[in-house]
């Protein structure tokens, strides 16, 4: 696919262990194994609202305005494995 260099990339990983990645207010949620990654691809003038929270066995992204752009998830072969919004 290739990188679109007007958009960002933030890669969540599950470092330690098996965690369940949900983005949010949505509710899509992804497993991943230990050293499993996804990547959340967006707008670079939303990043500075995404919230990430971290806890043992998870991580929640809260993403800025819903309707007003597409956050698109990839897998770590850089398929699409998402759209959201």
């Amino acid at each position: 696919m290739g990188a679109d260099p007007s958009m960002m990339d933030l890669k969540l990983a599950a470092a330690d262990g098996p965690a369940r990645v949900t983005f949010e207010p949505g509710g899509t949620a992804f497993t991943l194994d230990a050293e499993e990654f996804i990547t959340l691809r967006l707008d670079p003038v939303l990043a500075p609202s995404v919230e990430i929270n971290i806890w043992p066995n998870g991580i929640s992204v809260w993403l800025p305005y819903p309707g007003e752009s597409d956050y698109i998830i990839l897998d770590a072969d850089d398929h699409e494995v998402a759209r959201l919004w």
